[in-house]
């Protein structure tokens, strides 16, 4: 498993939005991308992802910009990381996914449960860490 480019910086913006909205109620694509130094339109690609999901809110107009739609403690690295497409799946054949087409090998195939088992854990872990956690340095 290896996290895209956009999974990277759906969290990272995620997390500065959370800390800019307790500054102030809405914030621009071009402040967070000036803060992390990112391509403001790669950022509104990832955003318009956010906003499907229901993680971001978008106000358009003068004083626009995004806002979290839930507290921080209520989202987590999994929502934002599934919301722009990251899967954090380790293997391709992983029967629990593909039900339809499991890897014929798979009852007698001791590495694939492994890996299958491996990638619960690291779902679970993402889905047990908040914007919360992470912006408290993940003292938990």
């Amino acid at each position: 498993m290896r996290m895209t480019t956009r999974g990277l910086y759906a969290l990272k913006a995620t997390l500065t939005l959370a800390e800019l909205s307790t500054e102030q109620k809405r914030v621009s694509l071009q402040r967070i991308a000036q803060i992390e130094g990112l391509s403001p339109e790669f950022l509104q690609q990832i955003f318009y992802k956010l906003r499907k999901a229901g993680i971001v809110k978008a106000f358009r107009g003068p004083g626009g910009g995004f806002s979290l739609n839930k507290k921080p403690e209520e989202i987590s690295a999994y929502d934002i990381l599934f919301a722009v497409g990251e899967t954090l799946e380790i293997v391709p054949c992983a029967f629990e996914r593909n039900e339809k087409k499991p890897c014929p090998k798979y009852e007698c195939c001791d590495a694939g449960n492994f890996w299958m088992g491996m990638e619960r854990i690291v779902m679970e872990y993402a889905k047990s860490r908040h914007l919360s956690d992470i912006q408290q340095g993940m003292n938990r």
